[in-house]
């Protein structure tokens, strides 16, 4: 009776594991199981919708020759320190079958408790996700390197005597012959210590108005430079106000002008 109910289980485990394996390939993340030679031994077929490389090439090869030469070292670190109670999460860069970099994120962990290896892992293709991040930076940069070059001062301040400094553009050195950081938070010099004093009270009149009127203002006044000279600057900005209308602070920029 044994012998016979055998081939039943053993068609029954066949059906399992075909099961199973269609799962797998159901998903759209990659399965992955790697040996203690840290060798794929399994990856469903989402990998091949990644990477364009079949499943068929990748068991048995080490998962570092699919990595990008710059990630290997992350990759040998991470495994050195799996323990079988946790899990690793990663991201790093994958070269795919055409040569194209492919970002993803690993999460990787023992399969069973008491012992490292085998390791399972699912991965999950943030390409998209990188490259949109990678062009907000690009274009943060961009206009961060346009601003800076300006032949004048992007500022935001307090409302106070000193118009303390929380932003300044590096364009301020050009313009006043103080640094950047030397003017934030009013660490060394703020700019109310350099307008000069018989326009310091007109300006912060007229500041005060618009910021009263909700209206952005335009004046024109002298700044003592760090070498001592005076300049002529246009200022123009407006207040920054809370949801109930409190004013918040000041922003604006300091153009260099012949104008008194």
């Amino acid at each position: 009776m044994t012998l016979l109910k055998w081939p039943r289980r053993h068609s029954q485990a066949q059906e399992e594991e075909s099961q199973l394996l269609h799962l797998f390939n159901s998903l759209n993340e990659v399965v992955l199981l790697f040996d203690k030679q840290q060798q794929v031994q399994f990856v469903n077929q989402y990998w091949e919708v990644i990477t364009g490389i079949p499943v068929e090439q990748t068991l048995g090869r080490m998962f570092s020759d699919f990595l990008h030469p710059e990630e290997i070292p992350s990759w040998s670190q991470l495994l050195n320190k799996i323990t079988p109670s946790q899990h690793e999460n990663i991201w790093f860069r994958l070269i795919s079958a055409s040569g194209e970099l492919r970002w993803c994120e690993m999460r990787i962990q023992s399969v069973n408790k008491d012992q490292p290896y085998p390791l399972s892992a699912t991965l999950c293709d943030i390409t998209p996700q990188v490259r949109n991040e990678e062009v907000r930076h690009a274009s943060h940069r961009s206009l961060q390197s346009l601003v800076d070059r300006l032949p004048a001062m992007l500022y935001r301040s307090r409302n106070n005597a000193s118009w303390s400094m929380e932003y300044v553009s590096e364009g301020c050195e050009l313009l006043t012959g103080y640094s950047a950081e030397s003017m934030l938070n009013q660490s060394q010099v703020s700019l109310g210590s350099i307008i000069h004093q018989d326009d310091a009270t007109r300006v912060w009149e007229n500041v005060q108005q618009a910021l009263e009127t909700f209206s952005p203002f335009d004046i024109h006044y002298r700044l003592t430079r760090a070498d001592g000279t005076e300049v002529s600057v246009q200022d123009k900005g407006r207040g920054l106000y809370s949801k109930s209308g409190m004013v918040l602070g000041v922003e604006g920029i300091l153009l260099l002008t012949n104008k008194r």
